[in-house]
């Protein structure tokens, strides 16, 4: 994982140490001038405190992560068509210009995302969905959209899964839960006024809790049972609309779907298989029509089809 991002992920830092990977961040790659003592100085820490630092990092040393930085410098070079996240497209564009730089767009938060993604982190979260009794997600606004078609893609797969809007129902949803079952939280910020207010409830019930959010997130809610870590070059306030948190918080979804799937590839297929005369109906000729799933529930029929078909038509 690129340098930047495990410095922005890291969890569990001390004060002095958050205050050091912060202003690693900040210098960039004015680190290569500075020596440890010289570092140490300049963030009146010292020379242990580093040390420790780099060791939390998974780094051998001060000169390692110089080295890191170094390299992380070296990708980060802009190129000519690089784009704005937050403002892709100016006023009078058409779709001969937006189109391409939406694409741009699409690329890069998908590569950021993917660079902070923690595989370790995403098996843990993917073990815990399929040791649950019932996946109970909570979100809110925008992202309640790829949260439906994660829940729609659990209950496909035969995993007890809910998804409510209302804050509500996703309070009693937390009241009702227990350990049994896992919580998938999504949040970008981390600043959700449904998060403080659900979290508690959660821990009461020794529910483990999945957070898919920005490193920034996982530093406000620390001690969950898994972390997910999306792109974080989307502004809060500063943008047209969230298309970058949007694609990263999909993309994040659908690894986790697919690694919790894979665990146990034979069963789902097979509860695909043996859910498809349920899905269906005949037509004006008898013939059975299977319905495919959306994100809102039934889609458009089509064809007798396979458990295949059936995957397919859920991308």
């Amino acid at each position: 994982m690129d340098i930047v991002y495990r410095i922005r992920g890291a969890r569990d830092l001390t004060p002095t140490e958050q205050h050091l990977a912060n202003t690693v961040l900040a210098m960039g790659e004015r680190v290569q001038d500075f020596t440890i003592k010289e570092l140490a100085s300049a963030t009146s820490t010292s020379i242990a405190s580093i040390h420790r630092l780099c060791r939390k990092l998974g780094l051998e040393g001060y000169k390692e992560l110089k080295v890191e930085i170094a390299r992380s410098e070296a990708r980060r070079v802009v190129p000519a068509d690089a784009v704005d996240i937050n403002f892709p497209f100016k006023a009078g564009e058409t779709a001969r210009d937006i189109g391409p730089r939406m694409e741009l767009l699409y690329a890069k938060t998908l590569r950021e995302t993917r660079e902070m993604l923690d595989a370790d982190e995403i098996d843990r979260a993917a073990e815990l969905i399929e040791r649950a009794s019932q996946v109970d997600i909570y979100t809110t606004s925008h992202n309640l959209y790829p949260a439906n078609m994660f829940c729609d893609r659990l209950l496909s797969a035969g995993r007890s899964a809910t998804c409510h809007e209302s804050l509500e129902r996703q309070t009693r949803t937390a009241l009702a839960a227990t350990e049994e079952h896992v919580a998938v939280m999504i949040s970008y910020s981390g600043l959700a006024d449904q998060i403080f207010r659900l979290l508690p409830v959660l821990r009461e019930r020794a529910c483990p809790v999945i957070l898919i959010g920005t490193p920034y997130a996982a530093r406000r809610h620390p001690g969950l049972a898994a972390y997910l870590h999306v792109s974080d070059s989307e502004s809060l306030r500063n943008r047209i609309t969230q298309f970058a948190s949007h694609i990263a918080v999909q993309y994040a979804l659908d690894t986790l779907f697919s690694c919790f799937f894979a665990r146990a590839y034979r069963e789902g297929l097979s509860f695909l298989r043996d859910s498809l005369p349920y899905l269906g109906h005949t037509d004006e000729t008898g013939a059975l029509r299977h319905v495919g799933l959306s994100p809102s529930g039934p889609g458009e029929a089509h064809g007798a089809g396979t458990a295949l078909d059936m995957l397919q038509s859920m991308r």
